[in-house]
């Protein structure tokens, strides 16, 4: 098979089984970007410094409470986490491919780790909002958190190919610090509300502070055990 027959069949594969448990409405929905939003997303991860205001607007009207991605730059996607997800497995098994060690095998154990890494997260952020009463919020959402981690180890990644080890270990820690401070933003703005609720339980929000510093601080161990 070739590399697009090969790939049409696997999002077509895809595809069926998701439409078993997610509307096709709410997918398009999340993969509801252009390329100015992918741009600014990007920038986002890798400089959030410079982001300012990480709460996302409100849209009664659509299907899930808020703007899609194109026009609302802090709502998550699921086109993003895909294709560095995708690009990491590439990545990956063209780096054991250099070093002699590529096997058939490679490809499916790399990409079996990568969803397991965001399986367990997820259910880590589900469980947590559900234990600190935070607000609702969509499972997808939280895949498209986990997933963004991706583009941070496919940029160290590159940095590996490109000029060694020495580089690769920076970018990963740079790349790894601005992960953990986008997941520090992104999370809080979705669990700890912002209006006079904040102040009804002190002990509850010092709670959910706790939980967002922990969300972030796992990003560098988990891109570091993930990298190459």
């Amino acid at each position: 098979l070739s590399g697009a027959q090969f790939f049409d069949q696997g999002q077509n594969m895809l595809q069926k089984n998701v439409e078993q448990y997610v509307s096709m409405g709410l997918l398009r929905h999340y993969f509801s970007v252009d390329t100015a939003y992918v741009l600014s997303k990007l920038k986002i991860i890798a400089v959030p410094f410079t982001h300012k205001q990480f709460k996302r607007n409100k849209d009664p009207a659509s299907v899930c409470g808020s703007p899609p991605p194109r026009t609302d730059v802090n709502s998550p996607d699921l086109y993003i986490p895909t294709m560095a997800l995708v690009t990491y497995i590439v990545l990956f098994g063209l780096h054991m491919g250099w070093t002699h060690q590529f096997s058939p095998e490679v490809l499916g154990k790399t990409a079996s780790s990568g969803l397991t890494v965001m399986v367990l997260e997820v259910m880590v952020l589900k469980l947590g909002f559900y234990l600190l009463e935070g607000p609702s919020v969509s499972f997808l959402d939280f895949v498209c958190y986990s997933g963004y981690k991706y583009v941070a180890i496919v940029v160290s990644t590159l940095g590996y190919i490109v000029a060694g080890r020495t580089v690769y270990y920076i970018m990963l820690l740079g790349m790894g610090g601005s992960m953990s401070f986008f997941m520090l933003k992104t999370v809080a703005s979705a669990i700890i509300p912002s209006g006079p609720e904040t102040f009804h339980s002190p002990q509850r929000n010092s709670a959910k502070e706790y939980f967002v510093i922990a969300m972030a601080a796992i990003q560098i161990p988990v891109c570091w055990i993930m990298g190459v």
